[in-house]
């Protein structure tokens, strides 16, 4: 049965993200055990969900390789293989800022919440609501036991052209990334309670020559939307030797533990743990202010989500036509009048009345719903058609809450039909019976559809109505089938043991980081600062966390004369002694249930000396810093409308 499980989620997940894929073809290659694309192109209307601030103009994937061991499925992984994979961004257009294609964002967005929510109340009941390991929990682990990934050559880029006349180009790269199965720990242990082989996952996933960067794109000015100047930028085998670095080429090595016996809520326990040898990062002072400008930039973008559809055209502005301050005045007036009538629709007696009565009409058209994807039955359009028009104009609190009740209500309603009609004979007929049992394959593994739409996104991108909201008894079964997924009763319940399970734990070890700032203009080094043995921790239980960082040694160079301006005592140590000296800097702050949180930091004594002109180019960074005007720091000058 968990065939049918993996080649429906593949075959709906690629039709839905790549072009041109016709799923009926698609199925046919993943039953021969391997589907190759090559070539294939990213619907990049499938990412509206995630509501970014920046929009993707080009996404492409020179090969997509998929294998299936459908003979050793369970034994043998299913191997992904990517390459040539190139995402390329830039801002937003005046017109990506209009009222339909904001709210056709907003509603994708909105989609994937309710999906998200939805999922954890379908782990709840398929896992009823016990101590045991989670649905979502075992999905999660159980997906990621059976894959095997290389992903070769990844370019993302992002270009930014609203500053000055030159084009900024941001860039993460990658030449290599691998998840497999962690052979030496694989019968291990998570916790000390001593979890079987069976209840936990452990891979390894390996990153080579990771980078990033940022840098002028040249003097002339290159659009990505014409073909070919996007293919200049996108090509994942550009030599990018003359690139300003950021973030130096380096490896990382993660490993991943997940512990299939999560809790009941549906958040098992993850243990992540990231080795890095060295790492290099400089930065000059005109990729300080393009940065600066491009967190500026995003601030922006979160306001014109919600009043860009009220803004004229930048171009009015520029050319100051006839009109040109009235335009930008009532721009001003209606999105103040924006955010009035958004906080009457929940205050004013008018809108109180309207939305009981949407309250109304969701629950019994959701609850009706509901009734007939029990019985196996068509949604009728009617009601498909009015759910989506409410959904798009009600806000997502008000959706949630109606849902919660339709569901109660449904379940009021089946605890009294079972009680009234306790002995009496069924009223569906063997003719309904037969025919319902043909289509049992394709609608029973509805939840599947639905299910993949919260696990991973891709709110509004597909038809959804095939599952939804309460379940049966007879789909809870096909889920434990098709996932071959067997809660587990705890007999202990023990309260304290619970509230001491650690939700996630992550780690992270740097033998050594070298960071430098400068000047482009001049070329040379204003300051180096050398970090030895950088470690960190992280972990979390239900409603509280502790994170420890530590330093081991810190030495800051001018780079005029070599000469070091700090340098710390640890560096006076050798060998093995430094094993049992303090670190440099401990850092230790916990955040508990209660709102009292306490930092601690320790500092262990260190030398300085003065050299006024290493000062003053510190300095000069710090003007720079100080001088960038941030969006809510910046104010209209009125006569500029005169």
């Amino acid at each position: 049965m968990f065939e049918g499980v993996v080649s429906q989620v593949i075959a709906g997940y690629l039709g839905r993200y790549i072009k041109g894929i016709q799923k009926e073809q698609l199925k046919i290659g993943i039953w021969n055990e391997e589907v190759l694309l090559e070539k294939v192109e990213l619907i990049l209307e499938a990412f509206d969900y995630l509501q970014l601030p920046f929009t993707l103009k080009n996404g492409h994937v020179g090969k997509l390789s998929i294998r299936i061991p459908w003979k050793k499925l369970g034994w043998d992984p299913i191997i992904i293989v990517l390459e040539d994979v190139v995402i390329c961004a830039c801002q937003r257009e005046d017109h990506e800022w209009s009222s339909e294609s904001v709210e056709k964002r907003e509603l994708a967005g909105k989609m994937a919440k309710l999906n998200a929510v939805e999922l954890a109340k379908l782990s709840k009941r398929v896992s009823d609501n016990q101590a045991g390991p989670s649905f979502i929990s075992y999905i999660s682990a159980k997906i990621l036991d059976n894959i095997q990934v290389s992903v070769r050559n990844v370019h993302m880029i992002y270009i930014d052209s609203h500053i000055a006349l030159n084009q900024f180009v941001f860039g993460l790269r990658f030449s290599g990334l691998t998840i497999m199965t962690d052979s030496r720990r694989h019968l291990s242990t998570i916790s000390t309670a001593g979890k079987s082989r069976g209840s936990q996952v452990s891979k390894i996933i390996e990153i080579s020559n990771l980078a990033l960067y940022c840098t002028l794109g040249g003097d002339q000015n290159l659009s990505l939307n014409d073909a070919g100047n996007a293919q200049l930028y996108c090509d994942v085998k550009l030599d990018f030797e003359g690139f300003d670095y950021l973030v130096g080429p380096f490896d990382v090595t993660v490993s991943l533990l997940v512990n299939k016996a999560g809790k009941s809520d549906g958040t098992p326990q993850y243990a992540v743990n990231a080795e890095l040898n060295s790492l290099i990062i400089s930065l000059n002072e005109i990729q300080l202010q393009q940065i600066l400008s491009l967190w500026d930039y995003f601030t922006v973008c979160r306001l014109r989500e919600k009043y860009g559809r009220y803004r004229p055209l930048y171009k009015s502005l520029l050319e100051k036509s006839n009109g040109w301050q009235r335009m930008w005045w009532q721009y001003a007036l209606k999105s103040v009048l924006a955010d009035v009538h958004r906080k009457l629709q929940k205050t004013s007696w008018t809108n109180f009345g309207r939305r009981i009565n949407d309250r109304r009409k969701y629950v019994d058209l959701y609850r009706r719903k509901l009734e007939l994807l029990q019985l196996d039955q068509l949604v009728d359009k009617d009601i498909l058609e009015e759910l989506d028009k409410m959904d798009k104009e009600c806000d997502i609190d008000d959706i949630l809450s109606y849902r919660s009740i339709a569901e109660q209500q449904l379940q009021e309603l089946h605890l009294n039909s079972k009680n009234s009609k306790s002995g009496a004979t069924d009223p569906i007929s063997s003719e309904d019976k037969q025919f319902n049992s043909e289509r049992s394959y394709g609608r029973a593994r509805g939840w599947l559809n639905w299910l993949s739409l919260g696990m991973l996104g891709a709110g509004g991108t597909a038809d959804s109505n095939s599952f939804a909201g309460v379940i049966s008894d007879d789909i809870i079964k096909d889920i434990y089938e098709a996932a071959e997924f067997h809660p587990m009763l705890t007999v202990n319940d023990d309260s304290t043991e619970r509230d001491g399970f650690c939700l996630v734990s992550l780690k992270s070890n740097i033998n050594q980081v070298v960071a430098s700032i400068g000047s482009k203009i001049s070329g040379r080094k204003t300051a180096e600062f050398v970090f030895g043995g950088i470690s960190a921790e992280c972990k979390y239980w239900d409603g509280s966390a502790s994170i420890v960082a530590l330093i081991n040694s810190l030495k800051i160079i001018n780079p005029h004369d070599e000469s070091a301006i700090l340098a710390c005592e640890q560096e006076l140590f050798q060998g093995d002694l430094l094993k049992d000296v303090p670190a440099f800097v401990g850092i230790h702050v916990k955040i508990p249930n209660s709102d009292k949180k306490s930092v601690k930091v320790v500092l262990q004594p260190f030398e300085t000396t003065y050299d006024s002109d290493f000062f003053l180019g510190i300095l000069h960074f710090y003007e720079l810093l100080a001088s960038f005007q941030f969006q809510h720091n910046r104010k209209l000058v009125v006569k500029d409308f005169n």
